[in-house]
């Protein structure tokens, strides 16, 4: 570190006499330039050292031009944020389309502002966002957010894409053909839990096109990533083998994993290499170089045994081996490697992972080489329940998103104030998101990163909460910032976490007692919906200029389909009480209310391309070589996001989303078969025939999933904010109940 300071205090006065610009100069001018288009010559950038060996950035005023300076270029993209953030009010969202625009000169900040990280790594990504949102992302899209992250400090991204392009070659390298292989993987939604070990071959074999299209992606990726100054985490080997290797190496100890995991049959389940066979480091040795040549390293790798799965054995020392070998297979194949590793598994399962079984396995591996990602803080920091890992270092990362499901939720105090409370050194070495989906909910996402940058300041969530909703509007909004607050005190509470809380009522397979619904859609919320709806109708109040910026817009439709979703349930209950009182006048009102709002409901979300399962569909059959594969990419996508494998299944509607399309085209006909076989049971006085029902949706999903015929349309429609606000005012009286 000392080296590269005193190489950097030498160059730089050198550089700036020629007038020469260094890589991390350059690379941020062009971020700054994708972002903020025709504005990259109102910015000065410099290189600065690090304080105390932390990332620092400053944001500064010299001859009229705005001077961001930064260690590194993840520092002066953050820089850059802040800037955005703090001085010119704007918002940049992980999901923008088009780049940023800000009127007339840009406006100079009005003092000097350092800022140090006590976080020396920032974690983003989960291996399920591969499937729940990045599956069929193409260049453009990776792009942007590549950006996003670099402007909020992520250094440590998790960078899975493009992997089946290696095993391809490791498992051809053991002599099983490209068929084969290809069978042996999942489709391209799923691969993440076939990478997770959980399954193989559903939705198989995976296309060409796919494969190596993903490669090229992956390296755009990690090439950008790594201008950028980030070091991403790849894949390494935890003892995922395919069946096939039993009969080409049939002295392995090869077990199979037992069946069943997401309700899934034998067919689908995964087979695992005893860490102690000799096999085990030949396979490492093998994918770690062939990866190395596709896409280089950073020596940071992810590996994580028995996801959701059973072990082999539970005795602790089997899983100190397992522990031992991936560590010291992966050293051996890159002396510089370290592992990471997510605690989902330990939370998941705290039954079986007992303290002895999971200290055997850490203590297994040398002290600081394996590194926890402390999967989901906001409900519990497992690091409290481990001794802090037992010695190993971790990042505490937010979760607050299962499936890519659009549920409003952000307890941002609880986790402003969890954060606060870190002392960063050797254990806690940073701060991150395991989020499994990208959508809503920017806000606790972005917070989650600024934190860090805030360590060395008493923390104000109010103060925090006005600025985010300053950025929204574009200006200093007292009707937004007010509208925030209430969110914040109201609607945005402590209780409001992620794991239990999936979707509105629409989204739920009907039944006749909600409580019987898929445990995966709960459509309880944790506060009054007549607060949620006080704070929207503030925000309307909103002037002309905060309504016409993009961030406003979005808010506006994500606030008003959440307190229109949560009102279906009162309408639900209504619905069924009067059909349990055989009032079938009653019924057919209330029923026809429920109907007409997620009709309603879904012509709003095509206001906004956040929310459109077009722009879903679209973006999958574009990986398509041919039309047979475009139907391939479609049917996939579909799957996922409803069935996910199997209609009817322990996994159905897990990834429910409110989007146009979605609620129009296969939650609501669902409702509408539902309500008119209840009307004719009503009328005909007979009992509602439960079974039948459940077997017409299971068809009608399979349907849905394999014969597409609906285009969805993948465009925004309609003016977002004058419908939210129509939609609103037909409503109001009954919200405010």
């Amino acid at each position: 570190m000392k080296t590269r300071i005193l190489v950097l205090v030498f160059l730089s006065p050198l550089i700036a006499a020629f007038g020469l610009e260094s890589k991390t100069i350059l690379e941020s001018k062009a971020l700054i330039q994708r972002v903020l288009v025709g504005h990259s010559c109102d910015f000065i950038l410099k290189e600065i050292p690090t304080e105390n060996g932390r990332d620092v950035f400053e944001v500064a005023t010299q001859n009229g031009k705005i001077v961001l300076s930064g260690n590194n270029a993840v520092s002066i993209a953050t820089a850059f944020n802040w800037y955005l953030k703090e001085t010119a009010h704007v918002s940049y969202d992980w999901q923008a389309i088009y780049p940023l625009t800000i009127s007339g000169n840009l406006p100079l900040p009005v003092a000097r502002t350092r800022k140090t990280c006590s976080a020396t790594q920032r974690f983003f990504n989960n291996t399920c966002t591969f499937g729940y949102t990045f599956a069929y992302w193409k260049w453009e899209q990776w792009q942007r957010f590549i950006d996003w992250m670099a402007m909020n400090g992520v250094n440590r991204p998790l960078m899975l894409a493009g992997q089946e392009a290696v095993w391809l070659e490791v498992w051809k390298s053991f002599g099983m053909t490209d068929t084969a292989v290809r069978s042996y993987f999942s489709g391209p939604a799923h691969l993440p839990w076939h990478r997770m070990a959980n399954m193989d071959k559903w939705g198989g074999p995976l296309p060409v096109s796919y494969i190596g299209g993903q490669k090229v992606l992956q390296q755009q990726i990690l090439k950008r990533s790594r201008a950028l100054g980030m070091k991403p985490i790849l894949s390494a080997f935890a003892g995922h083998v395919p069946e096939q290797l039993k009969t080409l190496r049939p002295s392995a100890k090869i077990t199979q994993i037992e069946p069943g995991w997401g309700g899934m049959v034998a067919k689908y389940t995964t087979y695992f290499l005893d860490p102690t066979d000799s096999l085990f480091g030949e396979i490492q040795k093998r994918f770690l170089q062939e990866q190395k040549k596709l896409y280089g390293t950073d020596h940071l790798y992810s590996a994580d045994p028995f996801n959701e799965i059973t072990p082999p054995s539970w005795e602790p020392d089997y899983l100190a081996k397992v522990g031992k070998t991936i560590y010291e297979t992966m050293s051996q194949a890159d002396i510089d490697a370290i592992w990471y590793q997510m605690s989902w598994t330990f939370y998941n399962d705290s039954t079986h992972w007992t303290r002895p079984r999971l200290a055997s396995m850490i203590h297994a591996v040398p002290k600081g080489k394996l590194v926890f990602l402390d999967y989901n803080c906001e409900e519990e920091e497992f690091f409290r329940k481990s001794d802090n890992f037992y010695g190993a270092p971790f990042v505490w990362c937010y979760l607050g998103n299962f499936g890519g499901n659009t549920h409003l939720v952000a307890p941002i105090n609880k986790v402003v104030n969890r954060l606060a409370k870190l002392s960063y050194g050797t254990g806690c070495v940073g701060v991150g998101s395991t989020l499994e989906g990208i959508n809503v909910n920017p806000e606790i996402y972005e917070t989650v990163l600024e934190m860090p940058w805030r360590s060395n300041e008493v923390v104000n969530v109010d103060t925090l909460i006005s600025h985010y909703a300053e950025r929204r509007a574009g200006a200093n909004d007292k009707a937004v910032i007010e509208s925030w607050q209430l969110l914040r005190q109201h609607v945005l509470v402590d209780t409001a976490v992620g794991i239990w809380n999936h979707c509105v009522v629409f989204q739920v397979s009907p039944v006749m007692d909600l409580t019987k619904a898929f445990w995966s859609t709960n459509p309880k919320i944790p506060y009054r919906n007549a607060d949620l709806a006080i704070a929207l109708n503030r925000m309307f109040q909103a002037n002309t200029d905060s309504r016409k910026t993009d961030a406003y817009r979005f808010d506006v439709v994500n606030l008003t389909r959440q307190v229109l979703g949560n009102y279906g349930t009162v309408l639900y209950h209504k619905m069924m009480e009067a059909y349990n009182q055989k009032n079938l006048i009653d019924f057919r009102k209330y029923s026809g209310d429920f109907l007409q709002l997620g009709k309603e409901i879904d012509g709003l979300l095509a206001t906004r391309h956040e929310f459109l399962l077009g722009k879903w569909l679209a973006d999958a059959r574009s990986w398509g070589a041919s039309p047979t594969e475009k139907l391939y990419y479609e049917r996939n996508a579909r799957e996922i996001v409803t069935t996910w494998h199997k209609a009817g299944g322990g996994l159905t509607d897990y990834s429910n989303r409110q989007w146009n399309g979605l609620v129009g085209g296969y939650y609501m006909p669902r409702w509408i078969e539902f309500v008119n076989r209840l009307d004719t049971a009503l009328s005909v006085d007979k009992a509602f025939d439960d079974k039948a029902f459940a077997a017409w949706c299971t068809t009608f999903e399979q349907n849905w999933v394999n014969t597409p015929s609906t285009v969805y349309s993948d465009t925004e429609t309609g003016d977002a904010v004058k419908l939210a606000s129509e939609l609103f005012g037909k409503y109001k009286l009954q919200l405010y109940e």
